[in-house]
């Protein structure tokens, strides 16, 4: 069916009406002189609407005389008919194709810039800088998409803001998207250097923003400068921009930590002579009654207490306590102490003060040790090697 049509339309073809008594004979002549009918409507009795191919309208002629009927072409369709229209208004179709030709050569320029994404940027100052780039209305299209990269890089030089730039073109639309960075909050230091905060064999530099001065391999100690706060763009004409920034980056050392622990070799401890004197009281509430005592002491002492509770209170001592303080009169006795129980105590103290000494979350990566025995002392020494960031700002 819509092969017929297309044929149809391309040979021209027609939209007749038939009044007569005898419009049905009419039809059936036609069919039998080999005429090819569509779309056949009976409008009213004796009235039928239908549609033939042009070129077979003639053929009806000798049947309207014979069937005493009348035919009427109410529209004329097709190619051929929309050509003859066409070709009296040579004007017009010219005009047509001029204006078609101006339509394509307008097309091919950009009359219009978008931009999106904007929150900090001036827009008044991205249109400045991407007319003084060369793109601006009125620009050839070809022009632009030629140099595209040239123009977003150039763009990223010209604007430290953004993170991210793209140019599209879409028609005569110039689309030019931009993704901002997010920046911290604004702090009164604008500028500053990165310093070493101790001494350390530099390992490793990842540099944020800054000049780095310092290599792998490079000795510094406390206070050196490792990262200057500024930094150079370079344009594309080759030019150079010093910039002032405040330098942000990491740099790990390796630092070594020592620890010295002193144990004696020689402890005096206390000894009992058996003299003692043992002392009762009696406490009420806050009160302390002494009740009695016996024995005597003399020279050093030693107090030991035994409690026992007769009342209990609601919160903290009882109410009624039973006190008895031992008094034994004691001499203090030098006593060796053996340079392997010594060395364990030390080890012991080492462990703990390693966490200590070292800053939180970094972890030792090697640590050595030695012990030596110096006027009945044992000196035990504890070197250690961590690797951590040693950058501050200054």
């Amino acid at each position: 069916m819509i092969s017929q049509r297309l044929g149809a339309f391309a040979q021209g073809y027609l939209v007749a009406m038939v009044k007569g008594d005898r419009s049905e004979e009419l039809i059936n002549r036609g069919l039998a002189a080999g005429v090819v009918f569509w779309d056949i409507q009976r409008k009213a009795p004796g009235t039928i609407l239908f549609k033939l191919y042009a070129r077979q309208y003639p053929l009806l002629r000798p049947f309207f005389f014979r069937t005493r009927t009348k035919g009427k072409i109410l529209w004329r369709r097709g190619w051929p008919f929309l050509w003859q229209r066409v070709r009296r208004k040579k004007g017009w179709l010219l005009g047509m194709a001029l204006f078609f030709l101006l339509l394509l050569n307008l097309s091919s320029f950009i009359w219009f810039i978008q931009l999106s994404g904007l929150e900090q940027i001036d827009p008044t100052r991205l249109q400045r800088e991407l007319a003084a780039l060369g793109l601006a209305p009125g620009v050839s299209r070809r022009k632009i998409e030629g140099k595209r990269d040239w123009l977003i890089r150039e763009l990223r030089i010209r604007l430290p803001e953004a993170v991210w730039i793209t140019i599209g073109i879409k028609g005569v639309v110039a689309q030019v998207t931009i993704v901002e960075k997010t920046r911290p909050p604004a702090t009164e230091e604008k500028s500053g250097h990165l310093v070493a905060g101790k001494d350390g064999l530099i390992t490793r530099i990842l540099v944020i923003d800054g000049t780095p001065l310092v290599r792998v391999g490079d000795m510094v100690s406390r206070g050196d400068l490792l990262i200057l706060g500024e930094t150079s763009l370079r344009h594309l004409d080759g030019s150079l921009e010093m910039k002032r920034v405040k330098a942000a980056g990491e740099v790990r050392a390796r630092v070594w930590y020592e620890l010295e622990i002193e144990e004696p070799l020689t402890i005096w401890e206390p000894k009992p002579t058996g003299k003692e004197k043992v002392v009762y009281r009696l406490r009420l509430g806050r009160r302390l009654m002494p009740l009695f005592r016996r024995g005597q002491t003399e020279g050093l002492v030693r107090q030991t207490r035994a409690v026992k509770t007769i009342l209990p209170g609601r919160n903290g001592p009882g109410l009624v306590e039973l006190i008895k303080d031992t008094y034994q009169t004691v001499e203090w006795i030098a006593m060796p102490v053996p340079p392997e129980t010594a060395l364990a105590r030390a080890e012991q103290k080492g462990e703990e003060k390693i966490g200590l000494a070292l800053p939180p979350g970094v972890q030792p990566e090697r640590v050595d040790q030695g012990w030596t025995v110096e006027g009945g002392v044992l000196k035990y020494r504890l070197i250690i090697e961590t690797e951590e960031n040693i950058g501050v700002s200054d």
